[in-house]
């Protein structure tokens, strides 16, 4: 054997153990390293390695869940049709062990309007709206704060209603700062509005042929404790949606947060990025992983899966589900579907993700249960309700003090 020859067998790696430790890779490492060889280019065509590859994704550990738990933010229809909604704490291993939490009624309301942010929360603290009021909460110390009303929205002149919506909550690594984004539009009073003492419709009509008011975006501060605008470039398509797209549900991982929009002239639909630093926005258009005539037939629903964002998407009113991860943000093509599966014809919609391949869905008499992506096993929750608005939350338990960090 020659010497040139010696150092080509030594710098020879075979196809099978290459494929062993690429698959061990993340996608967007991954996705890079396809230049490298011909053979390497057409993984993701290559049914091996991609057994290989969601083998690893779901199996290996990530540090996204260390020492985390799940809630269950649970959802059920109560007397008049009323949504009832409650918060339980899972563990064991099928989820059997469930204690239900109080969460807080600073204003001793007998029913108040409760609404849990669906982004959660690895560092301590959640979100929580409660009737017209929003309240930041550690669940461990069970301290929470009410957040103050925006000088923005209540300097808007007479005459103007406006609807709110978070998009975001997170917390900012660089400030050490937990924040809040939402958007406020503004709108004329009209008949279905209450209106002012003193004040007629007449004056209601003459308000309307003033400068109109359009959407403002506002960030809230914890550390600071104040509400103030800033400018956020979204495409006009995607911020129509934002009032009436009934998928968003927003996740927050790594300093930013993340929301679901469609366009509402090509259905196309897009995740939204917002950085909490340096609070700009990134768009990333989700491809079609789906075989749809009709796109707006198409539903689909953002996760966190085993540390990396993820899209289920079905056929509206069937059982067949598409996940595709997210390798690199605002690059579309780093998109992947990993897993599709079909359930029985009495699973109805997806509630969130737990670790390891654990999937949650509602079933259409209102039962819970968990699919294992491993194991492609079925198991109920022992007779927890739930609807398509209840959702699993990953939470890490934290002593932080909220009083400290609004000092």
């Amino acid at each position: 054997m020659t010497k040139s020859s010696g150092e080509k067998l030594r710098n020879y790696i075979p196809d099978d153990l290459a494929f062993f430790i690429l698959s061990k890779l993340p996608l967007k490492s991954l996705k890079r390293f396809r230049c490298v060889r011909k053979t390497w280019f057409a993984l993701f065509e290559n049914p091996s390695f991609m057994t290989l590859f969601r083998t690893n994704f779901i199996s290996i550990p990530h540090s996204y869940y260390h020492d985390t738990s799940l809630f269950l933010k649970q959802c059920v229809y109560g007397p008049n049709n009323s949504l009832d909604i409650s918060l339980y704490s899972l563990s064991g291993d099928k989820f059997e062990n469930r204690v239900k939490l109080d969460y807080p009624n600073p204003f001793n309301e007998e029913e108040p309007q409760f609404h849990i942010l669906n982004s959660g929360s690895i560092t301590g603290i959640l979100c929580v709206e409660l009737s017209d009021e929003i309240v930041v909460w550690n669940p461990t110390t069970d301290e929470f704060k009410v957040i103050p009303h925006s000088s923005i929205v209540d300097s808007v002149p007479p005459y103007r209603d406006n609807l709110k919506r978070i998009y975001g909550f997170g917390y900012d690594p660089i400030s050490e700062d937990y924040k809040i984004i939402r958007l406020v539009y503004y709108f004329p009073m009209d008949e279905y509005s209450i209106l002012p003492s003193g004040v007629k419709w007449e004056d209601i009509e003459s308000s309307r042929r003033d400068v109109s008011y359009g959407p403002v975006w506002e960030i809230y501060s914890l550390r600071c404790n104040l509400w103030r605008q800033i400018d956020v470039v979204i495409p006009a398509c995607c911020l129509t949606s934002c009032w009436h797209n009934v998928l968003n549900e927003g996740l927050y991982m790594d300093g930013i947060c993340h929301w679901l929009s469609r366009c509402e002239k090509n259905k196309q639909h897009y995740l939204m990025s917002f950085y909490l630093t340096p609070e700009v926005c990134f768009t990333t258009l989700i491809p079609l992983d789906i075989n749809a005539d009709e796109i707006w037939m198409v539903e689909r629903k953002l996760l966190i899966l085993n540390g990396a964002i993820a899209s289920i998407s079905w056929y509206y009113n069937t059982t067949t589900f598409y996940i595709s991860i997210l390798g690199e943000l605002g690059v579309k093509e780093s998109w992947t579907r990993l897993f599709i599966f079909e359930l029985c014809p009495n699973i109805e919609h997806p509630v969130g993700a737990g670790k390891n391949g654990d999937m949650f869905f509602v079933k259409k008499d209102g039962e819970l249960v968990y699919f294992d992506l491993c194991t492609h096993m079925i198991e109920e929750l022992g007779g927890v309700k739930a609807t398509h608005s209840s959702h699993v939350i990953i939470y890490s338990k934290s002593l932080i003090s909220i009083e400290k960090i609004s000092h």
